[in-house]
C-alpha cells in the first residue's frame, strides 16, 4: 500500500500541469471575422479567448479599430495586435521610425479591452518578404529596440512580443537567415533586446512543409516554441517567457489549386484538435491563435477554416466541441462625474433622495464587472454606497445614473463642516442656509449669494 501511495504521489507532482486559463483563439484576416469567429473561439464553456490580427500603417481608421476593440469587449476576446507597414513590390516595405511612432500613437489613443496590451513587432523577419527584400536582423533589432521603448514611454501596460520567425528557413542570404542564426545575431548585437522582450511569439508550424504530424518534436514541429526557449536559454538569457503561439496549422486540400501533397480537412481537424490537448498541458503557453480563420485567395487558402461561403468545414467543428478554460483578464475601471442632483433646500433630521450621473470612461462593462463607492462622511450625515447592478449592462463611453439616500443628522455639539462624498469622487459640501441650523443647501457660489442677500433683508434675531 505504502509503495502504491508513494507511485500515485509521484505521478500526480510529476504530470504535466493544465493551463489554468484559456488558450484558444484564432488568427483574423481583418476585423469583421469577428462577428462569427466569436462563437468557435468562446465554445464549449470557454471566456476571454485571443484573436490575432494585422494592423497596417495604412489602416490607422480609430472608428474601424475602436469598433474592433468594442466587439472584442463585448465578446470576451482578447486581441493581439501584430504590427505591419505596406507592401512594396512583393515585400513589405522597412518600417521608418516615424512608422513606429505612428503606430504607437494610434493604438495607444484607443479604448482596449483589458489592461494588458498585447503587441507584435512585425513578422518573419528572417524573410526577406518580410523585411524591404533583404534580410537584415540589426535594423530589425535596433528598430524593435525604438518600438519597445516607444510603446512603453506611452503607456507600461504594453506587452510587446518580438517577431515570430520562420522556424524552418534556410540560412541563404540576403532572403533568408535560419532560426538559430537570428536569434546568435540578435544576442551578439543587442543581447538587451531579450531582456525587453515581454514574452515569445511563436510560429510553432509541423515542417518541414507543413506535413508534420502532432506527435513530432524539435524545432520543426508543433512543439517549436520549445525548441526556441531551449535555445534562448543555450545563449545566456536567463529570463522565463510566456508563449505565444500565434501562427501554427495544417494546410488542407480545398482551395483554388487543389494540392495532393496537403491533408484532407478531416485530418488537418484532427491533427489540430489533437495539437491543442498537447499545448493545452503546458503552462508556459498563454495563448494559441492557428492560421487562418477566413482567407480566401492563395496561398493560404489551403490554411482557411471557413469554406468560400463562408461556412466552417464541418470536420473543425469538432475543436468547437472540445472543452475550453474561462480567463479572468485585469481591466481598468475608470469613471468621471457628469452631473449630480440634490435638493435645493435639505432639513435637519428629513430623509432625501439624489443622484449622480457617472460617465464610464475605462475598459470594463459595469453589470458583468461590479463595484461599490463607499461614502466618505462627516459624523452629522447618513449615506448609502454606489453600486452598480447585474441588470443593467453600461459600457465605455455611457452613462449610468446612481441613486441614493442621506439624512443631514441633528447633533448640536458638531461645529464642522458637512460634506456628501463617496470613494474617488468630488465632495459636495453642504452648508446651512441661515444662522438657525435646521435648514442646508448644497453649496454654490448662486445659492450662497442668493442665501446672503436675503439674510441682508431679513436678518436673522432670536
Amino acid at each position: 500500500m505504502i509503495f502504491l501511495l508513494l507511485a500515485l504521489f509521484t505521478l500526480f507532482f510529476n504530470s504535466p500541469i493544465l493551463a489554468s486559463g484559456n488558450t484558444f483563439g484564432l488568427h483574423l484576416t481583418q476585423t469583421s471575422d469577428i462577428d462569427s469567429a466569436k462563437n468557435v473561439i468562446n465554445s464549449s464553456g470557454g471566456d476571454w479567448g485571443w484573436v490575432t490580427i494585422v494592423i497596417r500603417t495604412d489602416q490607422l481608421d480609430s472608428n474601424t479599430w475602436q469598433n474592433f476593440f468594442d466587439d472584442c469587449r463585448k465578446y470576451h476576446l482578447i486581441p493581439i495586435i501584430r504590427l505591419a507597414t505596406i507592401m512594396d513590390g512583393t515585400s513589405w516595405k522597412r518600417p521608418a521610425l516615424s512608422d513606429i511612432d505612428n503606430l504607437a500613437n494610434f493604438l495607444n489613443s484607443l479604448n482596449w479591452p483589458t489592461l494588458q496590451q498585447h503587441i507584435i513587432l512585425f513578422n518573419e523577419v528572417n524573410h526577406a518578404s518580410e523585411w524591404g527584400g533583404g534580410v537584415d536582423i540589426k535594423n530589425y533589432t535596433d528598430t524593435a529596440m525604438y518600438a519597445i521603448q516607444k510603446f512603453k514611454s506611452l503607456n507600461s501596460n504594453f506587452l510587446v512580443l518580438g517577431s515570430g520567425l520562420d522556424l524552418a528557413a534556410p540560412d541563404n542570404l540576403p532572403n533568408f537567415l535560419s532560426a538559430p542564426n537570428t536569434f546568435r545575431e540578435i544576442y551578439s548585437y543587442q543581447p538587451q533586446y531579450f531582456e525587453l522582450l515581454d514574452g515569445l511569439a511563436s510560429h510553432s508550424y509541423p515542417n518541414y512543409g507543413f506535413v508534420g504530424s502532432p506527435t513530432d518534436q524539435g524545432q520543426h514541429s508543433i512543439r517549436g516554441y520549445q525548441w526556441e526557449l531551449s535555445f534562448l536559454k543555450n545563449l545566456g538569457i536567463q529570463k522565463t517567457y510566456p508563449v505565444f503561439i500565434t501562427e501554427t496549422g495544417w494546410p488542407h486540400r480545398e482551395g483554388e489549386k487543389p494540392d495532393n501533397r496537403y491533408f484532407t480537412s478531416e485530418t488537418t481537424g484532427r491533427y489540430l484538435t489533437e495539437s491543442l490537448k498537447v499545448w493545452a498541458s503546458d503552462p508556459q503557453i498563454t495563448a494559441i491563435t492557428p492560421f487562418i480563420y477566413n482567407y480566401q485567395n492563395e496561398p493560404f487558402d489551403h490554411f482557411s477554416w471557413l469554406d468560400p461561403i463562408q461556412n466552417l468545414y464541418s470536420e473543425y467543428k469538432q475543436i468547437i466541441d472540445l472543452p475550453k478554460l474561462q480567463n479572468s483578464p485585469a481591466q481598468i475601471t475608470r469613471y468621471e462625474v457628469k452631473k449630480t442632483h440634490l435638493p435645493f433646500l435639505i432639513f435637519i433630521g428629513n430623509d432625501y433622495s439624489g443622484q449622480i450621473i457617472l460617465k464610464n470612461t475605462g475598459q470594463s462593462i459595469w453589470g458583468e464587472t461590479s463595484f461599490c463607492l463607499n461614502p466618505q462622511i462627516t459624523p452629522n450625515v447618513e449615506l448609502n454606497s454606489l453600486c452598480t447592478d447585474n441588470f443593467v449592462l453600461t459600457k465605455p463611453g455611457d452613462q449610468k445614473v446612481f441613486s441614493f439616500k442621506f439624512k443631514i443628522k441633528n447633533l448640536p455639539d458638531y461645529k464642522g463642516k458637512t460634506f456628501l462624498s463617496w470613494t474617488n469622487l468630488p465632495t459636495y459640501e453642504i452648508t446651512p442656509l441661515d444662522d438657525t441650523g435646521t435648514i442646508y443647501h448644497p453649496k454654490s457660489d448662486l445659492i450662497d449669494k442668493i442665501s446672503n442677500f436675503f439674510k441682508n433683508i431679513f436678518p436673522y434675531s432670536p
